[in-house]
């Protein structure tokens, strides 16, 4: 018996099975992340359209237990592993909560918006979080191999359905704006202060014709380019334009070392936090400063300590810090 035929055997015979509805809900979310066909995800699962349309829509009254085994093999291969969940602990320090503001006004307004912030303040950390929490947006990482438009459009066709039969440049523009028109979608660029002119300008065609929220996320020389402070200025007029929202000039305080610190080994006394607070404030930042305590972490485990100031400072002969 063929699979379609299987499935639309009488239904009244088949006892009704309870969803798996954690399951359910990562399926569907997947799906409209990443905007592909019934008929493709069926085809991926060697299933048929039908069944695949009954279960999203709770209606499947076929074997439920082998059609989510067939799912949550598909999951296990295409979805963004990255972000089923977030980790152990996210902490709102002050830079995460400047940078989740310019993420959430650009998801909810549709705006274009620049979080600016060094290496090692938790920008990468606080834009994955949002993600994870907001699982439609779509989140790309530009760097020195993917600066050009190439790059970026495909990556982000990527994140929504795929690239078009014709993959040239125009045709995976055109074919990104017609998934993501009027869907009130957020794409976040990591990194973005790596993209060149074309780049950028790829990105704001999506914002304009799409209707969809951009954030670039990146360090403070993208915001000196845009402002005109080099002679390719003129360039992003259309850019700059655009910014609604801008957060910039972000210090790590005592209190965000101590949040952090607390999280990864709680109970550290006062000398132990003032020194990671040093750290943090220090050229590698928050970074630098969890480097620092797991390795004395580690070094506590090998040697029979507890993490104090003196072992703090014999871990940090070992970085660069």
């Amino acid at each position: 018996m063929s699979v379609e035929m299987a499935e639309k055997r009488d239904l009244t015979d088949v006892k009704s099975q309870v969803y798996d509805e954690a399951l359910h809900e990562r399926f569907v979310l997947w799906r409209d992340q990443g905007g592909a066909s019934l008929n493709k995800i069926a085809k991926m699962m060697n299933r048929s359209t039908a069944a695949v349309s009954q279960y999203i829509n709770q209606i499947y009254q076929g074997d439920v237990p082998a059609l989510e085994q067939d799912i949550t093999n598909l999951l296990r291969r295409e979805e963004e592993l990255e972000f089923v969940s977030g980790p152990k602990a996210f902490c709102a320090t002050q830079p995460a909560v400047l940078i989740w503001e310019v993420l959430q006004y650009c998801d909810e307004h549709q705006k274009m918006g620049v979080a600016l912030a060094p290496s090692g303040t938790g920008k990468t950390e606080t834009c994955k979080e949002y993600k994870r929490q907001n699982r439609q947006t779509i989140f790309v990482t530009a760097n020195v191999t993917t600066c050009s438009k190439g790059p970026v459009i495909r990556m982000i066709a990527d994140k929504t359905g795929g690239r078009p039969r014709k993959n040239t440049i125009a045709d995976t523009l055109n074919a990104v704006i017609d998934r993501l028109k009027d869907s009130h979608r957020l794409i976040i660029v990591d990194d973005a202060h790596f993209l060149n002119w074309e780049a950028f300008e790829v990105v704001r065609k999506i914002h304009d014709c799409g209707g969809v929220g951009v954030v670039y996320a990146g360090q403070e020389r993208l915001y000196d380019q845009m402002k005109g402070k080099t002679n390719t200025a003129y360039l992003f007029d259309q850019i700059y334009s655009r910014i609604a929202i801008k957060r910039g000039d972000f210090r790590i305080s005592k209190e965000d070392a101590r949040m952090i610190a607390d999280s990864v080994y709680p109970g550290l006394d006062k000398d132990c936090i003032r020194y990671l607070a040093e750290k943090a404030t220090s050229k590698g930042r928050l970074r630098v400063m969890v480097d620092l305590l797991d390795m004395a972490i580690e070094m506590g485990k090998m040697h029979g300590r507890k993490v104090d100031p003196g072992l703090l400072a014999d871990a940090s002969k070992f970085l660069m810090a």
